[in-house]
């Protein structure tokens, strides 16, 4: 079932004005409910601003982005389509607003008026499957980037929400808390069946992912699975993307003649692949 929908998607920044700037152009894909999609791009692609789109913070100025059928353009589809599409930034700070923890967990789900006692339920099983239920009464600002980020994506499971954006959201973090947030939202994934979106520089994210966009100038330019987009590493390249490590020494190693498949994504499948090399 697709989820969402869009159509020829245009939006233009200060559109009338001598600032005029087109961020993206002409766009359209669909995604599927429950699909993992990774949306690629150097700085100023235009993916943080399809981001936007994606949960209604911002309209077309042309074309159309529909969610599970609301349309973004509608006044009053807009809340159900934020109830469905929570979005985590790249700075945690920037999301949590209150003293402690079940607080802010709760904040969404109080300011649409749910039930207390569904709210008090909402919470508790939003931070159980994040791994944070023991934290429930901590002060966000002692928890490390990792915990902050899952608090907030706690935050969007108490909304009952069907789809969830990263937007660059293990950026600011170590390697612990890089796996501690692609961990948990992974789990969640296979888990709930939650659709994920996840805009990353980091390339390992990309790779587990079901689709790939990739973006260039405010355009949609490749779109298919990691295999695909990753087996022609001089393109991303010449985007200003990496590729994965794995990725970029198989590619090397049949520059070199050493006949390996093209569909490497892992440290693991390379070293199955070179292994069936040296028996065959």
């Amino acid at each position: 079932m697709v989820f969402i929908e869009v159509n020829n998607l245009t939006h233009i920044y200060g559109k009338g004005t001598e600032q005029e700037f087109c961020a993206l152009k002409d766009v359209s894909f669909t995604i599927e409910e429950g699909e993992f999609v990774a949306i690629l791009g150097a700085n100023g692609s235009g993916k943080s601003t399809l981001a936007r789109h994606l949960n209604g913070l911002l309209q077309p100025t042309e074309g159309e982005c529909m969610i599970n059928g609301l349309d973004t353009k509608k006044p009053e589809d807009i809340w159900a389509i934020r109830r469905q599409v929570g979005m985590v930034f790249q700075n945690p700070d920037n999301q949590l607003i209150a003293g402690v923890v079940e607080d802010d967990v709760a904040f969404g789900p109080e300011n649409i008026g749910m039930e207390p006692s569904k709210i008090r339920q909402q919470v508790t099983d939003s931070l159980r499957a994040v791994g944070m239920e023991d934290f429930r009464k901590f002060a966000p600002h002692l928890l490390s980037g990792g915990q902050k980020q899952r608090v907030a994506i706690a935050g969007a499971l108490a909304m009952d929400t069907h789809c969830l954006i990263l937007d660059e959201s293990t950026a600011m973090l170590d390697p612990q808390g890089r796996r501690e947030v692609m961990g948990t939202v992974e789990h969640l994934h296979q888990e709930r069946g939650l659709t994920l979106i996840c805009i990353t520089h980091f390339m390992d994210e990309a790779a587990k992912a079901d689709k790939v966009l990739v973006m260039e100038k405010g355009q949609l330019v490749q779109m298919g699975r990691p295999q695909e987009i990753f087996a022609d590493a001089p393109r991303l390249h010449k985007l200003g993307l990496d590729v994965p490590l794995a990725v970029e020494l198989a590619w090397n190693l049949r520059k070199d003649g050493l006949p390996l498949p093209a569909d490497i994504l892992s440290a693991d499948d390379l070293i199955t692949a070179l292994e069936a090399c040296y028996v065959h």
